[in-house]
């Protein structure tokens, strides 16, 4: 049987180094923390030293000493544990401020190594044991995120180089003369009121069961692949792959759903949907219908294909069908995870990600049926989480005879906008082939109607010298 016999990686020097300069200068101990906690110290008097200079800090701010340091560890009783001699020794190692940051993250990256290291020394002890295969994986990928998180470390940034890049990012929306910088979703009003979905964006899509969530998805799938030329992932935790193309073929050669169920299809109609398969197969579209998915194998697959594949868009059918990789005490808990993943998701490959989410019955108790920001199953964190909300409406679903101005029209409400107004738009359902469509002229047509309206502009109006 295998038998390890390693020694968790540290670096004592560099350690020690951290520890010094932090009591010759405690100016350097916001470096520091930058950096490191506790429990990246490896060697236990390392980890109280770092306690108790933290404490001292805390209380005094930068006005105590060594004779501060020798009183505490007197009054504490920690002469034996950190003798005076032993800590005058860690004053003489302090790093020049130069190589602070150096040492800080030698210290911080054999942390993140002991760290690897128990989790796999525990997956060698599950694998003794015969534990179950999918779960011993499940728990690998979210530890190693988790540890990924925790030894990446995040700076401050000057607002002068952020505004700098800013502005950069303003003149090139100039250059391309779109009111869309992101990417389009191929609903003109939509569009104008959120500029598109843009890098590192959690939008959420979600109605009540009916409404046609899934086909407005994959009317924005289309436009991205189609329009926008960028390869798209779907992941699809409800219907499977079979189901998603036929109603993508449906849609695009126009032939009623139910036909292409029944296989009650003309020669025309069978002509068409070549043509739509011949159209659909030249488009980058990835799609996974593993059921059952965990978060944590979601962002794996999501993270090989924007590797692999280049996606720039990725859409889930449905959030609450996902599980979390950690098991929680309740269902609300759960889903909260499942939100936070997604939208690290979205930031961690800066693109955007479309989640679909089931509304509670409390909106058939409303007299409009009209969702609310409040009826979010679940979970208020996806509300939180969510840069984008969208609820998807359709007045006519619930009535028996509705108005000629209700017929085939859908509301796409936008309840929350993180960086945007909010409101309704009106947009075309065609039932037969699960399609929605826009009401309005075309978003380029609309971008190029502006721009030819708008006055010259001169960069030298303006003073923006950085």
């Amino acid at each position: 049987m295998l038998s390890l016999n390693i020694k968790p990686p540290h670096d004592e020097a560099a350690e020690r180094s951290v520890l010094g300069t932090m009591l010759a200068d405690p100016d350097n101990i916001p470096v520091v923390l930058e950096y490191l906690n506790e429990e990246d110290f490896y060697i236990e008097e390392h980890r109280l030293l770092f306690n108790i200079i933290l404490k001292l800090w805390q209380e005094h701010g930068n006005n105590w000493d060594e004779v501060v340091l020798r009183d505490y560890i007197r009054k504490e009783g920690l002469e034996d544990r950190l003798p005076f001699d032993w800590i005058l020794g860690i004053y003489e190692e302090a790093a020049p401020l130069s190589t602070l940051e150096t040492a800080c993250r030698i210290v911080k990256e054999k942390s993140g190594l002991r760290a690897v290291l128990d989790l796999s020394m525990n997956l060698i002890k599950d694998v003794k044991e015969l534990q179950d295969f999918n779960t011993i994986i499940e728990v690998a990928q979210s530890k190693i995120f988790e540890i990924s998180e925790k030894t990446t470390v995040t700076h401050y940034y000057h607002i002068k180089d952020v505004a700098r890049e800013v502005i950069d990012m303003i003149d090139q929306f100039r250059k391309t003369e779109r009111l869309v910088t992101g990417l389009s979703t191929g609903f003109t009003e939509l569009d104008m009121m959120t500029t598109g979905f843009h890098p590192a964006d959690l939008v959420v899509l979600a109605a009540r069961p009916g409404m046609g969530k899934t086909s407005f998805m994959l009317t924005l799938i289309s436009n991205v692949a189609f329009t926008e030329e960028k390869p798209v992932a779907v992941f699809s935790l409800e219907m499977s792959k079979e189901q998603l193309v036929m109603r993508l073929l449906s849609s695009m050669a126009e032939v009623p759903l139910q036909k292409l169920r029944s296989g009650f299809i003309t020669d025309d109609e069978r002509e068409k949907l070549l043509s739509a398969a011949l159209e659909l197969s030249k488009a980058e579209i990835y799609i996974d219908d593993t059921p059952a998915l965990t978060t944590t194998e979601l962002r794996v697959k999501a993270r090989k294909l924007k590797k692999e594949k280049g996606i720039e868009f990725v859409a889930v059918d449905y959030l609450q069908m996902l599980r979390s990789a950690v098991r929680k005490s309740s269902r609300q808990e759960e889903v909260a995870e499942i939100s936070r993943n997604l939208k690290a998701l979205a930031k961690e490959l800066s693109i955007p990600v479309l989640a679909l989410a089931q509304l509670s019955r409390q909106v058939e108790h409303r007299s409009d049926r009209r969702p609310q920001l409040a009826d979010l199953r679940e979970s208020g964190q996806i509300e939180q989480d969510a840069d984008l909300i969208i609820f998807l409406h359709r007045p006519e679903y619930y009535k028996k005879n509705p108005s000629p101005e209700e017929k085939g029209i859908a509301e796409i409400i936008v309840a929350k906008q993180r960086q945007g107004p909010t409101g309704i738009i009106k947009v075309a359902f065609i039932k037969d082939f699960a399609k929605f469509a826009s009401l309005a002229t075309p978003v380029g047509e609309a971008e190029e109607e502006i721009f030819e309206e708008e006055e010259a502009f001169s960069d030298e109006d303006y003073d923006l010298d950085f």
